[in-house]
């Protein structure tokens, strides 16, 4: 994800105040080279208000007493399963308890394991502490369901496809499920592969008040609180209703996964926060989360937690995680040192301890889960931040998840390791942190066989300058993603990757002629192999106030509360993301570039039709695909800008 647009606290300004500002923040941070927290911080967890308190709310549950979530474990031949609820107890708080579990509103037992086959759609699990003296509730949690791999309608698509190991898929950065569940119906006919959502999972969401004059940024997506199904883009049941449609048309659905890290610190449900001194002492409250979970970090806190009498800990009480399952706090300065950029904090966000098992475990289990609710695949965000060693473990861990067998023949996995000025260490020369030749054998050591090796592909980052950017193919093309953009490169001061005269980004070059001939380039050329190729439908921005996020209402400052300052200047008003009437790069009105629309990219004809030759498919007009007759017809404006419908 881009490091340099996330601005991960805001500042809430007292004027005319003189206050001690110090923090605790002196008492954490790494010691020499240890990559972990002291031990003794593993009871900085249950920090969630509890019921009695004013600040408890429903979504908290009794996460102060008990958190946990349910497993899933398929048989080899994927045809049964095990669900094995995940706990976690207060013992600080609770004595003397017995632990039940009840299973899709069945009989309360104390069997930690639940059977299930194909006849099974889905399972909901609900944990029960109680007093073995009086036989008294004491606290309940309510775990996310569970889908399983056979719930979902068969993908039916040519023999080109390889059985989803070839195509193009369409990114639709911040477009809502319910958009992309109608878009579908035409995104099969059109012949795309499959659609990639944005993070699926809880995250960052605020209405208080706005950051940098912004309320809910584009980046806030890239924050997780938890792997709970529900974010900016719908609820878990639109999410699954739009997977479920899009396979019915023969679309396949892949999701990004944030997995590197959680929010950034000082990014939390605390009340209060500050830094600074004297005058100038800031301070700023909490934010919030689209599934409403709590969720704290250690930064910039000053109090013990009131109902604790200890120091903050970092806790993400919905997944769970606390403040062991994280590495020391530590600055990510450095592109080139292994242990910087694998256990260094990202622009500050909390760096999850992927050395811990239990870590992850916990990130297999939320892959696991993405196959479960439908999805065919997924990119792995930030990946260079963990090491080739742990992601070797994490999938191989993932792999016993999904029975042992080889992984599922349709499915694949793309890593985000961006290759630049750290060529060497990532890629060139083979060492313990290349995810070249290095990678392959700790896959295999780990227990992945040639077939699941060639399904773990990595994001073709110098595409499409400087590739093969060591020279010569390292890893064969075929398990390289490649794309014109990204939608990290699409934010001013970008400079993830290199394009120069070799690419064009539509919303920063605002060129469509130029933006469109490179997308049938990537599909027309031969001089890489590549069986995965993405295309980018994305939005344009109000570049006239300096809004980025989606138009998807979420970012409207009409929602913004507007607290004593972070007042929000950069609205995004609502535009729907999918509209029946429109062509590829609807972005032209009149001749006039729109700010805050949806691009829709993938609809241009020419491009459809690019795709589809090189996926052995013969060509078709607008009315074969859903597309309204006039999109034969693009009309250039002068050499480089496109006319779409009049909307």
């Amino acid at each position: 994800m881009s490091h340099f647009f996330i601005y991960f606290f805001s500042l809430l300004f007292l004027s005319g105040l003189t206050e001690d500002c110090s923090n605790f923040d002196n008492e954490y941070g790494c010691q020499g080279s240890s990559i972990i927290n002291p031990p003794s911080w593993a009871n900085r967890v249950f920090q969630t208000p509890p019921r009695t308190s004013p600040d408890w709310l429903p979504t908290y549950q009794d996460l102060s007493l008990l958190t946990g979530y349910a497993r899933v474990i398929y048989s080899s031949d994927r045809t049964q399963a095990t669900v094995t609820p995940y706990t976690n107890i207060n013992t600080e708080k609770v004595s003397n308890y017995k632990l039940l579990f009840q299973y899709n509103n069945e009989t309360i037992t104390e069997s930690n394991s639940y059977s299930v086959t194909k006849e099974d759609t889905s399972v909901t699990v609900t944990a029960f502490l109680q007093d073995q003296t009086t036989s008294q509730n004491i606290a309940t949690l309510v775990m996310e369901p569970v889908e399983f791999l056979w719930n979902h309608p068969s993908v039916t698509q040519p023999s080109s496809y390889k059985n989803g190991q070839k195509g193009a898929i369409v990114e639709l950065f911040g477009w809502p499920y319910k958009d992309i569940e109608q878009e579908c119906v035409l995104i099969g006919k059109m012949g795309y592969l499959g659609v990639k959502v944005f993070p699926p999972n809880e995250f960052l969401e605020n209405y208080e008040w706005a950051e940098n004059g912004e309320v809910n940024p584009w980046w806030y997506m890239y924050q997780p609180v938890s792997y709970k199904f529900n974010s900016r883009f719908g609820t878990r049941d639109q999410l699954l209703s739009m997977i479920n449609t899009c396979r019915k048309n023969n679309v396949r659905v892949y999701a990004d996964a944030v997995v590197n890290h959680m929010t950034g610190c000082g990014n939390d449900r605390f009340d209060d926060h500050r830094s600074g001194s004297g005058s100038s002492c800031n301070h700023w409250a909490a934010k919030g989360s689209t599934a409403g979970s709590p969720f704290y970090t250690h930064c910039f806190q000053f109090q013990n937690v009131s109902f604790t009498g200890l120091r903050p800990g970092t806790e993400f009480p919905g997944v769970p995680y606390g403040p062991l399952h994280f590495h020391c706090e530590r600055s990510l300065n450095s592109w080139t040192d292994p242990l910087i950029l694998n256990a260094g904090w990202l622009v500050g966000l909390c760096d999850l301890n992927s050395e811990d098992d239990y870590v992850r475990q916990r990130i297999a289990d939320y892959f696991t889960d993405l196959l479960g609710m439908g999805f065919s695949g997924f990119r792995i965000d930030a990946a260079k931040h963990i090491s080739p060693t742990n992601l070797a473990a994490i999938l191989s861990k993932f792999k016993k998840n999904l029975g042992g067998g080889e992984l599922p023949d349709d499915f694949f996995a793309y890593l985000e390791v961006i290759l630049g000025g750290e060529k060497d260490l990532l890629m060139c020369t083979d060492n313990d942190y290349s995810y070249g030749k290095n990678f392959e054998t700790l896959m295999k050591g780990a227990g992945l066989s040639d077939t699941d090796f060639y399904k773990i592909k990595i994001w073709s980052s110098d595409y499409p300058k400087e590739f093969p950017i060591c020279g010569s193919w390292v890893i064969p093309s075929e398990r390289e993603v490649a794309q014109l953009e990204c939608h990290d490169d699409q934010f001013p001061g970008s400079s993830s990757r290199d394009m120069g005269d070799k690419g064009s980004i539509l919303v920063k070059d605002k060129d469509v002629n130029t933006h469109r001939n490179f997308e049938l380039q990537l599909f027309s050329r031969t001089d890489g192999n590549w069986q995965i190729k993405s295309i980018l439908s994305s939005y344009t921005f109000r570049d006239s106030v300096g809004a980025y996020a989606a138009p998807d209402g979420i970012s409207d400052c009409s929602k913004c509360k507007n607290g004593t300052t972070g007042v929000c200047t950069k609205s995004m008003k609502y535009s729907a993301a999918y509209d029946p009437n429109a062509c590829g790069y609807s972005v032209y009105l009149n001749g006039a570039w729109q700010e805050g629309v949806y691009t829709r990219v993938h609809r241009d004809l020419k491009i459809i039709n690019a795709m589809r030759s090189w996926m052995g498919l013969g060509s078709v007009k607008s009315s074969d695909v859903g597309l309204p007759s006039q999109c034969d017809n693009e009309t250039l404006l002068g050499e480089e800008k496109f006319l779409g419908v009049d909307e």
